[in-house]
């Protein structure tokens, strides 16, 4: 285990919050370790040599998709929550001198709903802890530097952002963690190209253990109103 590794799965055992990860992990030593770390990871650095950006998906185009493929899934997801794929607006940070981090960091970000329909996470409160667990687990420094600069970005005062502002007082959940640990070769996937593929074998393929069944079918509340509570996934329909 790096020793990345070992600082990361120290904050989760001592169930520090989301906000205590970021003066931990934000040093240039654990940055420069982090990009080591990424460039291994199989396909990751040709992505990042190639700036790979893709546009926004159109969620209406994908749920025409056979259903149980990834694209039809999201896009149902989407629709279920009346999400948009540009909720959040996103720094661009492709240039040049670009570090493997920082690119982690703008994908991560970009990738965020489809995490969500992938590991099988809600809109709720709790379930957007449990997502950015999974995402520490996966890149934790490049976590620790989206909750940074988030906390300053110019929007993030507005209400529609309030449950991004609570996360940083939420607790690393260990499960989440760790199945974000097991899926690390999700960081060098082409994820836009993936469209078809049936979604639970491609849970399978990148290595994303099935949640528990005590976590599915809970709906919880959305502090920035949401449009439903009702849950999307259930322990009987995972997809």
């Amino acid at each position: 285990m790096s020793e990345l590794r070992e600082i990361a799965r120290g904050l989760k055992e001592r169930r520090a919050t989301l906000g205590e990860v970021i003066p931990v992990l934000r040093t240039a030593e654990n940055l420069a370790a982090s990009d080591t770390v990424l460039l291994a990871v199989p396909g990751f650095q040709r992505l990042h040599a190639e700036r790979w950006d893709p546009p926004l998906p159109e969620p209406e185009a994908l749920a025409a998709l056979p259903v149980g493929s990834f694209g039809h899934a999201y896009a149902r997801y989407m629709e279920h929550y009346r999400l948009s794929p540009d909720f959040f607006p996103i720094p661009t940070r492709l240039g040049a001198d670009v570090t493997p981090t920082q690119y982690a960091v703008h994908r991560l970000n970009k990738s965020h709903d489809f995490l969500h329909v992938l590991g099988a996470y809600e809109t709720s409160d709790e379930d957007e802890v449990a997502v950015q667990s999974f995402v520490f687990g996966m890149a934790p420094v490049a976590l620790a530097s989206f909750l940074a600069e988030a906390a300053v970005h110019p929007d993030i005062r507005q209400a529609r952002y309030k449950h991004l502002r609570d996360i940083y007082s939420g607790h690393i959940q260990a499960e989440d963690f760790e199945r974000g640990a097991a899926a690390s070769a999700l960081l060098g996937e082409r994820v836009e190209t993936l469209w078809e593929e049936p979604l639970e074998q491609l849970r399978q393929r990148l290595g994303i253990a099935a949640r528990a069944p005590e976590h599915l079918g809970r709906g919880g509340e959305n502090s920035c109103g949401g449009f439903t509570a009702i849950p999307f996934f259930t322990a009987t329909r995972a997809t």
